[in-house]
């Protein structure tokens, strides 16, 4: 108890210039939804530790199941943040709904959140196996269509000398599924973020052939309504500092957090490295202008929105 309470207070203290540039909170809940996913762990421990309360502001944790039950959330008024992907983001403003990306919630540089995952059963140990198999149609990459997962799989495959086409790709929408059919050797690839990765890798005999630690810029981010930036700045303002208070004791003491509301499979609970978080930033005009391009390219939009209609970075600083 001693040791949380003098953490708080050297978090408080070490982003009191932050606290000073926020306008007073307004007492009324903030409503912020939840997925079980990695990135979303800063927001538990900032409620669990206290840190949102510590700030000034009032959180109401709503757990979702899925990616379509944030976006209705945002859409309907039954959410004021939700942590979104950045093609999420910029459909729902594309479709009229009124939400800013303010803050780039993804792991530290060089910390892997997807990557591209080969079955033991495959063979295929290489990034040089897997791109062989695809040019051979020998192969195909599970993923989920028009989402994060096609994008980063896109990306890494790009990176690695690969211009994929569509029929590289087969459509396995919920994770995990993919997880279970890669196990299974009924898919010879999948893009899995982590901790599944780890878990494919550590337990089930699986390769991670492509990882995106070295990337620079994974498209994930904390959304807000428009409605409450206009109407509440200050507690948006002291939520995303909480926010960073915890990204900070997180850093500080990984392994502190293992046990947590993530749920981390029991067979790598053990062995699993918690990740570090991002500095806090929001994405920059290059980094939405490449997302914006692969969408246009695979249709999803019409043309690139401006970036001012997608990212209000009052908060944080952009790159």
């Amino acid at each position: 108890m001693r040791r949380t309470l003098l953490t708080l207070l050297f978090l408080a203290a070490a982003g009191a210039a932050f606290a000073q540039q926020c306008p007073a909170t307004s007492g009324q809940p903030v409503r912020v939804g939840v997925l079980p996913v990695m990135n979303t762990l800063p927001i538990f421990v900032a409620q669990q530790s206290g840190l949102f309360a510590a700030r000034g502001v009032e959180v109401e944790l709503v757990p979702l199941e899925s990616a379509r039950d944030r976006s209705i959330g945002l859409q309907t008024g039954r959410l004021d943040v939700g942590n979104n992907d950045v093609m999420g983001a910029v459909l729902q403003v594309a479709a009229g709904d009124a939400l800013k990306i303010v803050r780039h919630d993804s792991f530290a540089p060089g910390v892997p959140f997807f990557s591209i995952v080969t079955s033991a059963a495959s063979g295929l140990k290489t990034p040089y196996d897997l791109v062989a198999a695809l040019r051979a149609g020998e192969a195909k990459v599970a993923v989920g269509h028009n989402t994060v997962t096609e994008y980063m799989a896109t990306k890494l495959l790009r990176d690695a000398g690969y211009d994929p086409n569509p029929s590289d790709y087969l459509e396995v929408s919920a994770i995990p599924l993919r997880l279970e059919q890669l196990n299974q050797g009924l898919v010879a690839a999948a893009l899995l973020p982590e901790p599944l990765t780890t878990l494919a890798t550590q337990v089930q005999g699986a390769t991670a052939v492509l990882t995106d630690a070295a990337t620079g810029f994974v498209p994930v981010a904390l959304t807000v309504t428009q409605r409450l930036l206009d109407e509440r700045p200050g507690d948006v303002c002291a939520f995303l500092a909480a926010y960073q208070d915890a990204v900070a004791a997180i850093d500080a003491d990984p392994e502190r957090y293992r046990h947590n509301e993530i749920r981390i499979p029991e067979p790598i609970m053990a062995t699993y490295a918690v990740p570090t978080f991002a500095a806090p930033r929001v994405p920059s005009e290059a980094e939405l202008a490449e997302v914006q391009a692969w969408m246009v390219e695979v249709g999803m939009i019409d043309a690139p929105l401006p970036y001012e209609d997608l990212v209000d970075g009052r908060f944080v600083t952009a790159p």
